[in-house]
């Protein structure tokens, strides 16, 4: 591969990598034979907010965590869930209970993983006191929902052991995707003793317990992480890689980085591609379309935001074509909706973008019922989490606003950790975010602003005829008419607007070309079981 040759200044930083190969000692009086040590030099850009499978939260804690972590079922190289720490499911003939029977494997510190970790880390995750993001997606199991909200006692939750090696589920109704499903952290297991003995074990490498393809090996905070090869783990034959180096530096060094050949992967999921580099090497730079949405989440209980003709106006004068082609670039597609276009759910737009006039329109309407002057507008805020890319959208952002309603929204951006801490306390007026699918199904996309509590929704907002909706399709058994009420689903959701979508995502990036079998999903997440140098 041609690399792009702009000018690179000389990058110091204390990263000491491996040199990539090495010489094997002789164990009888023979010719040494030379090895290849086979490690890869990633970026993260950022310092992972937890690796906790019960707490993760954002895509690169979770592409981070599935290194070190899996549980009953895997994503494999064809972007299908396949069973990984269960070795064969027995599904009843009502659909709604599971049993599980679980291969013979280890955690990273020998200990056998049973299914009592299973239940262990479920129930503490649906604890109401304990703090985890993505439990609803916990709440497809008999009772679990009412026992997150402490209405009945833990004894209730549909899951049980009969043995150390079998796990029992059941369902609250039947769920198509229930497989897809545990691919997802929040249903990993976690070190029943580790997690008793030491509620911190999972914030260090010294006391970090997995069961993936790779061991934490050293962790130094806020610069690098070192993965090596799972010696325990199950499938240990088709780990190709010795190791990782994972950096953490902001994606314009990470793409010098890259160009001196001291990275071997650079852009998604994990960094973006610089925009001012993009145009140079766009012919070097690979692509693949997820399942993912760029959009602004609203405070919905804020004094002019409560209002949906004011919420309708900052959607309508948003020119998304314009911001995809000029602004972001690399191929990202319009959104008129939550729920991606390559899952068919939206046969039509849900509306026009960029209907200037209609905005105007709008917000004319607001104020006159109002009484309101333009300069009597309240200031907003836009919240973002600071990186290049999230920049420069913000700035087309607060353009367009300015000039199409008369208005200038404040610019905030926010290291990772603040930004989740602000969206998650509810403490902004407007915030640049997204979702990208934990599995493939569009009510993965709805469920997000299913009720205000989520832990994902954060808005403020709910809907008695959205939540209707959304119980209805986990009640069908058609899947044609599931997916038409969910369909409906996202037109009660368009209609309200707690969000506002801008456009659907587009992995962009660059590797080295001796890099091979690194797998991207359709969810948008990137796993190293198989990646392999050649």
């Amino acid at each position: 591969m041609k690399r792009y040759t702009r000018f690179i200044p000389l990058i110091s930083i204390s990263l000491l990598f491996l040199t990539g190969c090495g010489k094997e000692r002789p164990k009888t009086k023979v010719a040494p034979t030379k090895t290849v040590v086979k490690t890869m030099r990633i970026n993260i850009t950022t310092e992972p907010q937890s690796i906790d499978p019960r707490k993760v939260r954002s895509l690169n804690d979770i592409n981070l965590l599935k290194m070190f972590m899996e549980g009953l079922a895997r994503v494999n190289q064809e972007g299908q869930a396949e069973l990984a720490l269960a070795k064969k499911v027995d599904v009843s003939k009502d659909l709604k209970t599971y049993t599980f029977h679980l291969k013979d494997a280890h955690w990273s510190n020998g200990d056998p993983i049973t299914s009592k970790d299973f239940i262990y880390a479920w129930k503490k995750s649906l604890s109401p006191e304990f703090p985890s993001n993505n439990a609803f997606q916990l709440y497809v199991i008999k009772n679990a929902r009412p026992i997150k909200e402490g209405k009945l006692p833990m004894s209730l939750l549909g899951i049980s052991a009969p043995d150390e090696q079998t796990l029992v589920i059941e369902l609250e109704h039947p769920t198509p995707y229930f497989i897809k499903l545990t691919t997802h952290p929040v249903f990993f297991p976690v070190n029943t003793q580790v997690d008793k003995s030491n509620e911190h074990w999972a914030e260090n490498s010294d006391t970090f317990i997995g069961n993936g393809p790779f061991n934490l090996n050293s962790w130094r905070h806020h610069n690098v992480i070192e993965a090596t090869k799972n010696s325990l783990y199950w499938d240990k034959k088709n780990v190709k890689l010795a190791s990782l180096e994972v950096i953490m530096v902001d994606q314009d060094t990470g793409f010098k980085m890259f160009e001196a050949n001291q990275l071997d992967w650079e852009g998604s999921p994990f960094s973006m591609i610089p925009s001012d580099a993009y145009e140079a090497i766009k012919d070097q730079i690979q692509s693949k379309p997820i399942l993912g949405t760029k959009f602004i989440r609203i405070n919905t209980e804020h004094e002019i935001l409560k209002s949906l003709k004011f919420r309708q106006a900052l959607c309508y004068a948003l020119n998304r074509d314009e911001i995809v082609t000029h602004v972001v670039a690399g191929n990202q597609r319009v959104a008129t909706g939550l729920v991606p276009d390559q899952m068919n759910l939206q046969e039509q737009p849900h509306f026009q973008d960029g209907n200037i006039e209609k905005a105007k329109e709008l917000l004319d309407q607001y104020l006159a019922e109002n009484s309101m002057r333009h300069q009597d507008l309240p200031k907003l805020t836009l919240v973002f989490s600071a990186n290049d890319r999230n920049h420069v959208m913000a700035q087309a952002i607060q353009e367009q606003w300015r000039q199409v309603l008369g208005f200038r929204v404040n610019l905030l951006a926010l290291e990772n950790k603040v930004y989740f801490d602000y969206i998650s306390k509810k403490n902004f007026d407007l915030g640049l975010g997204s979702w990208t699918a934990d599995f493939d199904d569009p009510v993965n996309f709805l469920e997000v602003f299913k009720t205000k509590d989520n832990g994902t929704n954060n808005t403020n907002w709910e809907n008695r005829e959205y939540i209707k909706l959304l119980e209805a399709s986990r009640r069908c058994s058609d899947e044609k008419d599931r997916l038409k009420i969910l369909a409906e689903s996202e037109k009660v959701l368009i209609q309200e607007l707690p969000m506002i979508p801008i456009f659907h995502y587009t992995m962009l990036y660059v590797k080295d070309p001796k890099v091979h079998n690194v797998v991207l999903t359709p969810t948008g997440e990137i796993d190293f079981k198989w990646a392999d140098i050649k």
